[in-house]
Parts: C-alpha cells; sequence; structure tokens
C-alpha cells in the first residue's frame, strides 16, 4: 500500500510540474504577442508609414540604385541628401515594372515587423494607390526633392531625346537609352532643362551627370506624392519603357 502510494504521489507530482511548465509557456506566447501588438501600435503611433525618411544619407552614395528594371540598374536622380520620398504608381499598360529597393512603407505595420531594413541605404518606398491609373503599380517611380533641385541621370546610357513635358510648362522629359540594354528607355519628366546641362546625343553616368533641375510641378498639379512626404509633393518622375 505504502508502495502504491508513493507512486502515486510522484505521479501527481511530475503532473503538477507538467501543468505548470503549460501554463508559464502559455503565459509567455500571451506575453509575445502582447508585446508584439504594442509594437505595431507604436510603430503606427510614430507615423512612420508617412513622412519617414527614404534613404539614410550618411550610409548612400551618389550613385544609389532604387531598383531595377530589364536588366537595368535605376540609380536615384535625387542625391540623398535631398530626397524627400520615393512613390511608385501606375502610368500606362506601356511601362516596364521596377523592382524596388528598400522597405514597403505601404504595408501594413504588423508585416513591417517582420520586413528589416533591406538595404545598407536604408531605402524606404511606398507603393501609391493607383487612382485608377492603368500598368503596373511599379511602373513609375516619383522621386521627390524640393523644386530647384538637381536632377541626375538615373542610368549610365546616351540621351536620346529631350521633349517638352506636357504636364508642366517650361518642363521637359529627359529620354535615355541605357548602355546596359539598349533596347530599351529610361524616362525622367518634370525636369527643367538648362542651357549647360547634357543634351541629345550626350554620354551620361547614372547618379553624377547633371540633366537639370527638378521643376515646381505642385504649383499646377496636385502631386499624389505630397499626401506621403508631408510637403509640397514635387519630384521628378522615372519610368521604363521598350523601344518602339
Amino acid at each position: 500500500m505504502r508502495r502504491r502510494a508513493r507512486l502515486r504521489e510522484r505521479r501527481q507530482r511530475r503532473m503538477a510540474v507538467y501543468r505548470r511548465r503549460r501554463i508559464a509557456a502559455a503565459v509567455g506566447g500571451v506575453l509575445a504577442l502582447a508585446v508584439m501588438v504594442l509594437a505595431v501600435f507604436a510603430q503606427a503611433a510614430s507615423g512612420v508609414s508617412r513622412g519617414a525618411v527614404p534613404v539614410n544619407p550618411g550610409n548612400a552614395a551618389p550613385d544609389t540604385v532604387v531598383a531595377e528594371a530589364a536588366g537595368v540598374s535605376i540609380f536615384s536622380p535625387i542625391r540623398p541628401g535631398d530626397l524627400t520620398g520615393l512613390g511608385y504608381h501606375p502610368e500606362g499598360e506601356s511601362l516596364l515594372p521596377m523592382e524596388p529597393r528598400g522597405k514597403n512603407l505601404s504595408l501594413n505595420p504588423l508585416l513591417r515587423l517582420f520586413v528589416g531594413e533591406s538595404t545598407p541605404e536604408g531605402l524606404r518606398f511606398y507603393v501609391m494607390d493607383g487612382a485608377g491609373r492603368e500598368g503596373p503599380d511599379t511602373g513609375a517611380l516619383d522621386a521627390g526633392a524640393p523644386a530647384g533641385t538637381p536632377v541626375y541621370s538615373p542610368v549610365t546610357g546616351t540621351i536620346v531625346s529631350i521633349r517638352p513635358d506636357p504636364m508642366v510648362e517650361g518642363a521637359n522629359v529627359v529620354e535615355i537609352q541605357p548602355k546596359a540594354n539598349p533596347d530599351v528607355r529610361v524616362a525622367v519628366s518634370l525636369v527643367e532643362s538648362e542651357g549647360s546641362e547634357a543634351g541629345v546625343k550626350s554620354p551620361v553616368t547614372a547618379g553624377m551627370t547633371r540633366i537639370g533641375s527638378a521643376a515646381d510641378s505642385a504649383e499646377v498639379l496636385d502631386p499624389q506624392l505630397s499626401s506621403y512626404t508631408g510637403d509640397a509633393g514635387n519630384h521628378v518622375t522615372v519610368s521604363v519603357f521598350p523601344e518602339d
């Protein structure tokens, strides 16, 4: 009888230890979930999804790659220290989709917890609302900058065309044939050109050759980028399309 009692007592002790461990594990899971939820709300409250710094200038060189399209690296047309935002959007079926580098701030806060900074430069971008426009979601890139900010070629290649921009009087669209893929064209719109800037048939180097200045598009347009950056929303737009 005593032996049976001792065995029963041991089983009871083991069961009690097992129950305590299960309770501890459950409490730990609840606490971890609570911390995650608090982090989500803290991140949302911090405004990281609006007005976030698009790049860490201290870690970004002038020739910082922000995306790729059709085998072509797309460099920032705006120097990192002047960049106010990076926003992708549709702009027509003829445009080729770009593959952005960096952290997508358009994801909900919970997903952003699991998507860390993927570039040394700390690149951050938005995929903006399509606003009824056709084409790939990342067909055009708005690179924000104050009006008058220098604009540099986003690719290495040759300027093949400079034509008036239909959106803003006095601004131009600069088309470049990239060396990495001569079968496509890279367009930079909302650019104010000056006499000393590179012209048609001029060779250009990505991130180094100045092609103009950012036009004051906010004077005549309501730039969508402004709702993401919190400023006037002036920018230049980069897009890639096949050669006709």
